[in-house]
């Protein structure tokens, strides 16, 4: 359908077998670029090109901001996988709790609260990181609003990566008019007619 990169992970996944297992699946079948997106060490693998090596800067968590990076360093080195630098941030959008955000026990930041994500952004990139990813979290109840990630993407100059909620080719193509240079749909994928609106919705735009 024209995607440009299939991410491997998430907020509950940490079996070195299963994702080496579905990253090997994948390559099978197509040569589009594989990240691995872990929420842990466990979760690095062989065979996939990139990984989003994170640090997810609002969580109260120290393993989240260093811990198991400190471990999954050595695999990275080991595998041959191109680390992706990544700021990772979590942003609260709707009543209820995500997974990602119970799980990474996060300093929590609402819709409203901009120029909280703005120095939590400018942060990652003093630095040095080469992405900001701003997360409303995997079956979000909304995506992360324009005004926030239009305010984010003027305040730095790194590339802004948006994911979470983004449920149709309309609110894909609000997000990148607001500066997000990368659009992640997860749920979504099982939608084969969807993602293929949203995804072409994109690469026409």
């Amino acid at each position: 359908m024209g995607t440009d990169g299939i991410m491997v992970g998430g907020s509950t996944v940490s079996s070195r077998e299963i994702v080496f297992e579905t990253v090997k699946s994948i390559k099978a079948v197509t040569k589009i670029p594989i990240i691995l997106f872990p929420n842990c060490a466990d979760a690095v693998c062989e065979g996939a090109d990139y990984i989003f090596f994170m640090m997810l800067l609002n969580s109260k968590n120290i393993n989240f901001l260093i811990g198991e990076q400190l471990k999954g360093t050595p695999l990275v080195k080991k595998f041959g996988i191109k680390p992706i630098s990544v700021g990772y941030i979590i942003i609260s959008t709707g009543e209820k709790p995500t997974t990602v955000e119970k799980i990474a026990q996060v300093d929590k930041i609402t819709s409203k609260e901009i120029e909280k994500a703005i120095n939590y952004a400018l942060t990652a990139q003093y630095w040095g990181m080469e992405y900001i990813y701003l997360e409303a979290g995997s079956g979000a109840e909304n995506p992360v609003s324009d005004e926030m990630i239009s305010a984010v993407r003027d305040a730095i100059e790194i590339p802004v990566i948006v994911g979470g909620g983004i449920k149709d080719s309309k609110t894909a193509i609000e997000k990148i008019k607001s500066g997000a240079c990368i659009i992640v749909t997860g749920n979504i994928g099982k939608d084969l007619k969807r993602l293929n609106e949203i995804v072409s919705a994109v690469n026409q735009y």
